[in-house]
Formats: structure tokens, sequence, C-alpha cells
């Protein structure tokens, strides 16, 4: 039998750790205990993970085996925390990250793990990530306002004695409404009781995944969102971007029509989903010429972009998120948008309203709030300036 390579015990371990979770949510999620057959193959995954574990660790280097170490014993911190938690020796509510230094109703006191919001947002999904340029405020506390001139004076010329006219420079104030989001996830108390299965890295990945898709959900679709809503949610399109021979000169021509609103300065985000990517990583910038191609370098026209599947999308009749049926291009200076979370983030383990399914719920409690700062610039009546969705449209063939 072949040897595994460290790489390859590690897929593995992270497999098995995925389908051990996924048969605890199978049954949390039907209300039951799991079936002789998906108890067999609890025990034998949980075996076989002690045994890769064993290798692993085997052939790890000193400080990769001190991490590993410390990953373990993370994992058994929050482990005890739950079976405290069940027992009734640790507080239901707790906050992921101190409120204060004082606190003591926080993860760490607990002595749990500590967790913070920013190990949740990295993730390799498709479709997820966020523009360089959109900064993240965590932790935000109080009514923060952002005030907002809306109007500019200008220049008169008059007589030599002759009274200049006074001229009001008028404010706006925006202020960001926070909204509560979380979620919940039953967790086996068997799962709880088992040192070989990564409980702390199940529920992080849960977590992290769902928080992600939240974000670009609301961030990048076309939906006419209640609630938090992106910069591109309900925007009409501003034009068209046709795609053919003259995709380079089309492309910088939309994102120069924003020069037009002041924006000289900032970095310009393109958005699109990976199909437009692929034709244009194969469309000249000059037809007929040796220049290189509109997307190259990591950079479209060159400009930085975002690939996601979720700007092609808008929500049907029923309330459920589907793909349009065009495409699109979103344009954007992101720094113009306040992604903010506020306050703490909570998290709640409750035992008693899943003992029967003999899970233990674990529910994450937070706020975020989504603020498009444009929509006051310029004169605009409560409309993005810094942002704009454009229609991708085939080229009409030239005739000679």
């Amino acid at each position: 039998m072949t040897k595994k390579t460290k790489d390859e015990l590690q897929v593995r371990y992270r497999e098995i750790q995925d389908r051990m979770g996924e048969l605890n949510v199978n049954a949390a999620t039907g209300k039951r205990a799991l079936t002789e057959e998906e108890q067999r193959e609890w025990d034998s995954l949980s075996r076989e993970a002690s045994l890769v574990e064993m290798e692993l660790r085997g052939q790890m280097n000193d400080d990769e085996l001190a991490k590993h170490r410390e990953v373990i014993s993370k994992g058994e911190q929050f482990r005890e925390y739950l079976k405290a938690v069940r027992q009734g020796k640790a507080d239901r509510e707790i906050t992921l990250f101190p409120a204060s230094l004082g606190s003591t109703s926080n993860i760490t006191a607990s002595g749990a793990i500590n967790l913070s919001l920013h190990e949740m947002i990295p993730t390799l999904h498709e479709g997820l990530d966020l523009p360089a340029s959109l900064r993240i405020v965590t932790g935000v506390e109080g009514n923060e306002i952002w005030p907002v001139s809306i109007n500019d004076a200008e220049m008169e010329e008059v007589g030599e004695v002759e009274a200049l006219t006074d001229q009001v420079l008028d404010f706006a104030n925006i202020s960001p409404t926070p909204r509560r989001v979380g979620l919940t996830i039953p967790v086996s108390n068997m799962a709880i009781d088992n040192a070989a299965f990564d409980l702390l890295g199940f529920v992080q990945q849960k977590f992290t995944i769902a928080l992600r898709i939240y974000l670009a959900k609301k961030m990048y679709s076309l939906a006419q969102w209640t609630g938090n809503k992106g910069p591109f949610s309900g925007l009409t399109k501003a034009g068209d971007i046709e795609i053919g021979a003259n995709s380079y000169k089309n492309i910088l021509k939309a994102v120069a029509k924003f020069s037009d609103k002041g924006f000289f300065e900032g970095d310009v985000v393109l958005i699109m989903d990976r199909e437009t990517e692929a034709e244009l990583k194969a469309t000249p910038l000059i037809a007929g010429a040796a220049g290189g191609f509109v997307i190259q370098d990591g950079k479209c026209a060159g400009y930085p972009y975002v690939v996601t599947h979720y700007l092609n999308t808008e929500l049907d009749s029923a309330g459920k998120l589907v793909p349009t049926a065009k495409k699109y291009i979103g344009i954007g200076y992101f720094e113009w948008f306040a992604l903010q979370q506020h306050g703490v983030v909570r998290m709640i383990s409750e035992i008693f309203t899943g003992a029967k399914k003999n899970v233990t719920n674990v529910t994450l409690n937070t706020a975020w709030s989504m603020t498009d700062l444009s929509t006051k610039i310029n004169g605009a009546n409560n409309e993005t300036q810094a942002f704009a969705i454009y229609e991708v449209v085939e080229e009409e063939p030239t005739t000679e």
C-alpha cells in the first residue's frame, strides 16, 4: 500500500470531518438519531480520523506539530465549553470576543477558544470575494453619522463695488441602519463527546460560509432586497457594454462616465460573472494588433475586477434568488460603500429545544449594516453616484 503524502493526509482528514459533520446535520435536521447504517459509517470515520491524524503527526516538523497541537487544544477547549453548557456549568450566552476588558461573559473567560470575526471572512468559495477597496469595519458602537456636502458654491463676476450674493452650503447626514443577522447550527451531542471529530473547525466552517454567502448575495445581486442591500440592488442599467472587437474601448468609455461625476481618484472595480471573464480573456485589446487581451495580468482593461455569479441574480415572485435572463457588468468605487458589523458577536449554546434530537444548538447573533455613501453627493436624491450596472451584449458584426 502506497504511503500517503502529508498533503493527501490533510485532504483526507478534512474530508472525514466534513462527512461526519454532514451526518450530524442530516440527523439533526430530520429530528432523528443516526440510523444504524449512519452510525456504522460514523464509527468507521471516527476510527479512520484517529489513524490519519496519527500518521499526519508523524510527518510533521516541529513547527507544524506545535501548530497542530494548538489547533487540537483549541478544539478541546471548545468541546469542553459545550460540555459545560450541557451540565449547567458555563454561560449559555457568550461573546466571541470581549466587549470590554472586564467582561466575564466572553468565550475566553468561559475557558473556550477566542474567535474573531476576521476569521470568518476569508473563503475560497466561488463568487464570494470582496473588492480590495471595500473596507469592512467591525465592532462599531453607537450611531455613526457621515456628514455629506450636497451642493457647491459658484464664483460670481460683479462690479467693482457691487455686493456678492450670499451662497448657502447645504449638508445632509447619512446614518447606517444595523440589522440583526444570525444562524443556528445543530451539533450532535455525539460529536461533542467524540474527540476524533474536529468540532470547532466544523462549526467555524459553517459560520464562515454562511456569512460570506450572505455578504456576497447582498453586495452583488441585482435583487431588490429589503433590509440590508448592496450598491447594485434594484439598479436600472446605465447602458450596454458591447463585447467584441471593441470591448476594450467600450469598457473604458463606461468607466470614463464616472469622471463626469467627479470620480477622478480612488480605485474603480469591475464586477462580472465567470463566463464574461472567459470571453474577455480571449478578446484582444485592439483587433488585429498584438497588444494583449482585455483581461490580462489579473486586471480587466487595466482595472481590478471581481468574479461572482451573484451579480446576475434577482428575486422571483416567491422571494427566491434566481439567475437573471441577461448578463451584466457592474462598475463601482467601493470606498464609497460602508460595510459594518455592529456591536458584539454573541454565540448562544442551547440544549433544551434539541434534547429530543440529542443535539446542542449553537446560535450566532450579531448585526450588519450596508450604506452607500454616494447617494447624496452631486445633488443626488438618494440615487447612487459611485456604482452602475451595464448589460453585456454581443457587438454587431461590421460589414464592408
